[in-house]
């Protein structure tokens, strides 16, 4: 079976090591257009890229998932070239983050499910790049009437292309189950469904609720250990998910950017020592599989989160 990377298909059998949600750059076009090298410089970022990626690489990761829908500032270009200068099968995503926005609030659901299927049908941006993968959010305000417009479209968008879909969302307030149906009511298996940053709880009866529905979930925040949930509490409790059976279902990965403009200025970033941070693209690899078999996981268990949990869910199995 073969699956979209920004360079052309890929042979699900080929993908070998995944981090399942990652971003190149979260940088807003509007802010990159109007204040340009006081935010953001293009030449610099695609050198971080190619730097913390290329360290991945190095120890083993063979795919990323670019998981940056198109109004957190996704740049096909800059993914495409990061993916040409490291060698990396890298995944692009396409569809719309929670935050609301006029551009979307005032048109029809029919609208934005075009300008979705355009992605897949035409390309990204001009280019013949297609997303191998959907994207939506939900914040801790829930499904809002604007969310529950665009997610309906992107549902529709998966039903249509079959592909699958990862959902930013937040385990705090317990709704993956009304995701789950709103993507159900448009076609969708939940086993196409990744609930994203489901490692930011340790409630176990919520997360086995949602696995017993079908879904994945994404254990993907391992690049926020600094700033959230810390590491220990991630890892136990993905070796209690495993050790009740569902090490089958989960995912791993960071959801870090080489430039990730929320909070830290451009200046404080471009000047960082990008290629010896802590919590990088490699921190999973450095300090969470061997976490985990310090917990007494089988290092076969451990390593299929990162090949063969993506590969069953790239092929729907």
């Amino acid at each position: 079976m073969y699956i979209q990377s920004v360079l052309g298909p890929v042979d699900t059998a080929e993908l070998g090591q995944v981090l399942m949600h990652e971003h190149i750059s979260c940088a807003d076009w509007s802010m990159r257009m109007n204040f340009g090298p006081r935010f953001y410089e293009e030449d610099k970022v695609l050198e971080m890229a190619q730097g913390m990626l290329g360290k991945a690489a190095a120890m083993g990761v063979r795919t990323v998932v670019d998981g940056t829908p198109v109004n957190l500032g996704r740049d096909i270009h800059l993914i495409r070239e990061t993916a040409r200068r490291t060698g990396l099968n890298l995944i692009a995503s396409t569809g719309f983050y929670y935050q609301e926005e006029p551009w979307l609030a005032f048109r029809e659901e029919e609208q934005i499910y075009d300008l979705l299927m355009g992605d897949c049908t035409d390309g990204i941006q001009g280019t013949d790049s297609k997303p191998g993968i959907l994207k939506a959010g939900v914040g801790r305000a829930g499904i809002t009437p604007l969310l529950q417009k665009i997610l309906h479209a992107t549902g529709r968008v998966g039903a249509r292309t079959g592909l699958p879909v990862f959902c930013h969302h937040d385990p705090s307030i317990c709704n993956g189950g009304e995701i789950l149906d709103l993507f159900a009511s448009c076609g969708m298996s939940p086993n196409r469904v990744i609930l994203g940053h489901s490692g930011d709880t340790t409630d176990l009866g919520y997360l086995t609720a949602m696995l017993e529905r079908g879904c994945w979930l994404g254990m993907d925040r391992f690049g926020f250990c600094d700033r959230d949930l810390g590491l220990e509490p991630r890892v136990d409790t993905i070796a209690a998910l495993c050790e009740r059976g569902w090490g089958h279902r989960l995912l791993l990965s960071h959801d870090l950017a080489a430039y990730l403009a929320f909070w830290d200025s451009w200046e404080t970033t471009k000047n960082c020592d990008y290629l010896n941070l802590e919590e990088d693209f490699t921190f999973i690899h450095r300090r969470v599989l061997p976490a985990l078999k310090e917990r007494g996981l089988e290092p076969a268990a451990v390593d299929s989160m990162l090949t063969a949990n993506p590969r069953a869910f790239f092929e729907g199995n």
